[in-house]
């Protein structure tokens, strides 16, 4: 049996909707899309500052304290600044649950609506995960998010 690396324990996948027309689609082809608000984590982000060439107007944008100001004809024109780093069509998206799923069964969920970090940097940037099992109890998926199993910490 081959194995997905995201997916290591090859269970059924759930995926997501994140526009009404692909939820009511979802619907008619026999999911039942359970519902959810998008909202962004204060604790997801990730920082940005821009350099420009003076002379060509080129831009650079660094991400990474490491990377030494540029020498030459470039200034800096907007300092270090976080920012959410997502974009999402619509403030809310749907999990698509099938319909022959059983109360207990555990899957993974392939697009993560809710905001769990996945990866931190200890220059300060989090960043989300995107998928992570979930167990259905019937009514709603439990995500099994472990902070311990589930997030990486990167040093650099």
């Amino acid at each position: 049996m081959k194995t997905n690396a995201a997916n290591p324990n090859d269970l059924r996948v759930i995926k997501t909707a994140r526009t009404e027309e692909a939820i009511n689609q979802a619907a008619k082809e026999g999911f039942r899309p359970l519902v959810k608000p998008v909202k962004p984590s204060k604790k997801i982000h990730s920082k940005f500052c821009i350099w420009q060439n003076q002379t060509t107007g080129e831009i650079e944008v660094l991400s990474d304290y490491r990377i030494n100001p540029l020498d030459g004809d470039w200034k800096q024109m907007i300092d270090w600044t976080e920012y959410y780093p997502h974009n999402f069509p619509m403030p809310f998206a749907a999990y698509l649950i099938p319909a022959d799923i059983s109360a207990g069964e555990r899957v993974y969920v392939k697009d993560l609506i809710e905001d769990f970090i996945g990866m931190s940097w200890n220059q300060g940037d989090t960043f989300r995960l995107e998928s992570c099992e979930a167990v259905w109890d019937g009514s709603d998926l439990k995500i099994d998010y472990k902070p311990a199993k589930n997030q990486i910490s990167m040093v650099g």
